[in-house]
């Protein structure tokens, strides 16, 4: 789950939708709207984990393995260097500067960009894949050996 204080309408996360049928998923994509109580929202969502096709979905461009975005520059064709994931260290950086914290979770790669340049990020996430559960999840199952409790402490 979500911690409730990250998140903002805006944001794009993973939702519980707990429908069970051929035509809706379990998971979806879903933004975070005005009208949303976050708390509630953070409950029943789960973060997207910033993965490449995440990125490329969000305008970010490849570039000798390293994800960048840049802001737009008058005179300048490709804009600004702003934003870049480097491959390198797998760190992010802001122009030339590594970012003390480092966004792990689209939400929050939405929350630092809206708060340097106040624009939404575009993203386009399309339709989740939900994986086809062959038979129901048993969570209640034995253990197949016991262990005593003070083996584990």
């Amino acid at each position: 789950m979500i911690d409730p204080g990250e998140i903002r309408a805006g944001n794009w996360v993973l939702k519980i939708t707990g429908v069970s049928n051929n035509t809706q998923s379990f998971f979806e994509y879903k933004i975070i709207t005005m009208d949303e109580k976050y708390d509630r929202s953070a409950r029943i969502s789960l973060p997207i984990a910033i993965t490449p096709t995440i990125l490329a979905n969000c305008g970010f461009r490849h570039e000798s393995g390293d994800w960048y975005l840049n802001k737009p520059a008058e005179g300048i064709d490709d804009g600004l260097p702003f934003l870049r994931l480097k491959q390198a260290d797998k760190s992010w950086y802001l122009e030339n500067i590594k970012l003390l914290i480092q966004p792990v979770y689209l939400h929050q790669l939405q929350n630092l960009i809206f708060s340097l340049i106040h624009k939404e990020l575009d993203i386009n996430l399309g339709f989740f894949e939900n994986v086809d559960i062959i038979a129901p999840v048993n969570f209640f199952r034995t253990p197949s050996t016991k262990i005593k409790t003070r083996e584990i402490l």
